[in-house]
């Protein structure tokens, strides 16, 4: 494959480690099929452990599952109060296609939203906090991004408590569909 031949001499000083994930990008159908095909063979080859995709709708899920043999492992997606797309996460979750989500505090809007704010007091934590453990009650793996050790931090900090399911509803109610990074539907 193009891509195998291409990108060897970008990580061949990898030589005896694995690679954990690859997850393609942007693109078109017949790209993204390519792409994903490449990937299936350094998944056969034992190159990687896992193989996903980031932003797939159902859509782009099922031309893969036409184009391709094997199922990604995960779907990585924008997954915040704001944005909470459960048909997708409930298509993944029936095929065991992880579902991770990236942005949980939506790129710091949820930080400032009055319901997140007086949650947050309400367990004595932080709105990250909040964010961060509503998404994980949620069955969704969460991925916050920081380059703050104490954020980092306080974002491990998430473990110890558990949001009422009364205030998980409450949390799952702010979706508006709204995207702070891109939205993947203009993507055919």
């Amino acid at each position: 494959m193009a891509m195998t031949t291409q990108k060897r001499p970008a990580w061949s000083h990898v030589k005896d480690s694995v690679l954990n994930i690859l997850v393609p990008g942007k693109s078109n159908r017949e790209v993204r099929a390519e792409t994903w095909r490449a990937m299936e063979e350094l998944y056969e080859k034992g190159l990687c452990k896992s193989i996903g995709v980031s932003n797939f709708l159902i859509s782009h899920l099922e031309q893969l599952k036409e184009d391709c043999v094997i199922t990604p492992h995960v779907n990585q997606v924008e997954y915040h109060p704001f944005q909470r797309p459960q048909e997708l996460v409930d298509y993944c979750r029936s095929r065991n296609i992880v579902f991770e989500g990236y942005c949980p505090l939506a790129k710091g809007e949820a930080l400032t939203h009055p319901t997140v704010i007086q949650l947050a007091k309400k367990y004595g934590r932080t709105p990250a906090q909040i964010c961060i453990r509503w998404s994980i009650q949620n069955g969704v793996v969460t991925i916050p991004k920081s380059t703050k050790a104490e954020r980092i931090e306080e974002n491990c900090k998430v473990f110890d408590f558990t949001i009422a399911e009364d205030d998980v509803e409450i949390l799952n109610g702010m979706h508006d569909g709204r995207h702070v990074s891109w939205d993947p539907s203009f993507i055919v």
